[in-house]
């Protein structure tokens, strides 16, 4: 909105002017300062990300800790800001837990994921957890083991739906050997049970679905539109470079269950390109409006990253006929319009900035302005803003930063955060990535003026930081 951007102008301190002695931006300064523009990354360090719009708020489901968890916000960019509420905190027989997926199913929720038993013999079968609530962070969540599936290999379980029914569609074995991982339907009985001989429709075949070994083919995601069922899926190994998105497609009045009703890409619908690397295990979820529908997924942080990730979104388009259309992956600092609904995002920009310590303004072709504050090493070094804030709240902070090199991929940077002195508790720790990721937390803001200060702990290995976001929850 109008009154926000004015407000956040009036209210920096320390501007530089000028863009004398820096590389070329990225994007323009006028684009750079327009909170409407955003770039693609919605968390730092997350895989196999399942986003749902329901009753005016995104839920997001994933593992933390060995936990089942979900985050809400009103905003799919604030979704790592977001609340956040533990459906299963482990136990009940079963370890190592996968890919939770949300779904609302005749009136009660449900996460399906994979797991473990524990001192079983090590295979990952499909569970489910129900809840009638209307609001899956109220009510109770109850465990099942997916009923009518036989005994092998089985993950990244998703709910398909067309005229002819509902459908359970997973990642398997054929066997109890770990040969090759297909795509296997069954018709659902109930949100809990399948019925019938699971059915093979789709295996590794084409070669850009066969580097790595085993072969895979896993993380199905299904969008309907027109007269098309899009079910898009991962191939090649989620450790390799290669790592990619395909598609199989049906009509929305075909039986799914008869392989013949599938049509496979003979090319993926997305694959690496503009520095963002294997990109996958992919969800679909529209904007508030309902006008725009979005691809959510990972993707590597660094080349060779294997399972270090982070999670982006960007819009899909569809031809006449409802089929999802190729796309490339957008570089990390482009600018795309902010999901519509959306609105009332503050940007402040690294030369904004009031420097303390050894942080300095850098030049740095990925920032989106082509500058960055550099050098956080220590409490000491810290960047301080002030900043009005026109509404009281809970608000969603984002700070955009990185670190120097991207050296041991188990090299972790503590940040700081605080607001008015006060520090800001649970702030992740920074990950390696080659592009700038976002740091979320969330704070409670009175409306008025507040100084926001950011410093990272990463001796020996600085912290770049390019920009601070803040959006109302």
């Amino acid at each position: 909105m109008v009154s926000m951007m004015t407000a956040i102008a009036m209210s920096l301190a320390g501007c530089s002017g000028g863009n004398g002695g820096f590389a070329a931006p990225a994007n323009s300064a006028k684009e750079a300062s327009n909170p409407a523009l955003i770039t693609s990354g919605l968390e730092e360090d997350g895989a196999d990300p399942w986003i749902v719009y329901e009753d005016g708020l995104y839920y997001y489901s994933k593992i933390v800790d060995d936990q089942v968890v979900l985050l809400r916000s009103p905003h799919l960019t604030s979704i790592a800001a977001g609340e956040r509420s533990v459906a299963f905190d482990g136990g009940e027989g079963i370890e190592s837990y996968w890919a939770p997926e949300l779904h609302r199913l005749d009136g009660s929720w449900y996460i399906y994921f994979a797991a473990q038993p524990v001192g079983g013999d090590g295979i990952h079968r499909t569970y489910v957890l129900s809840n009638p609530s209307k609001n899956p962070f109220a009510g109770e969540w109850t465990l099942h083991k997916m009923d009518g599936m036989d005994d092998k290999f089985a993950i990244d379980g998703t709910v398909v739906e067309n005229n002819r029914g509902r459908w359970f569609v997973w990642s398997g074995w054929a066997g109890n050997e770990n040969v090759r991982q297909d795509i296997y339907i069954a018709p659902m009985v109930s949100p809990t049970e399948v019925r019938g001989q699971k059915v093979l429709i789709s295996k590794p075949d084409h070669g850009w679905e066969r580097h790595g070994d085993p072969k895979v083919n896993e993380g199905p995601a299904a969008i309907v539109r027109g007269d098309t069922v899009n079910l898009a899926y991962s191939a090649s190994g989620s450790w390799t470079n290669e790592y990619c998105i395909g598609l199989l497609t049906a009509s929305v009045d075909a039986d799914l269950a008869n392989p013949d009703s599938w049509v496979k890409h003979d090319k993926p619908i997305m694959s690496s390109g503009n520095g963002i690397i294997a990109p996958g295990h992919n969800s679909f979820v529209a904007s508030e409006d309902g006008a725009e529908t979005y691809m959510v997924y990972h993707s590597a942080r660094f080349k060779d990253g294997g399972w270090n990730r982070s999670v982006r979104f960007q819009p899909v388009a569809f031809d006449d006929k409802g089929v999802l259309e190729p796309m490339e992956p957008l570089r990390s600092s482009k600018l795309q319009p902010q999901p519509s609904g959306e609105h009332g995002r503050l940007r402040i920009l690294a030369e904004d900035a009031r420097l303390s310590g050894d942080a300095e303004l850098s030049k740095d072709v990925d920032a989106l302005d082509g500058k960055a504050v550099a050098g956080l090493e220590d409490d000491d070094d810290a960047v301080e803003w002030k900043v009005r804030i026109p509404s009281s709240g809970q608000w969603g902070i984002l700070a955009w930063m990185r670190m120097d090199e991207v050296g041991n991929e188990d090299e972790r940077a503590g940040v700081m955060v605080s607001v008015d002195s006060s520090d800001i508790e649970d702030v992740p720790d920074l990950v390696p990535a080659t592009d700038y990721q976002p740091i979320a937390v969330r704070f409670a803001l009175d409306a008025g003026e507040h100084t926001i200060r950011i410093s990272a702990n990463s001796i020996g290995n600085p912290v770049h930081l390019d920009r601070v976001e803040l959006i109302p929850l």
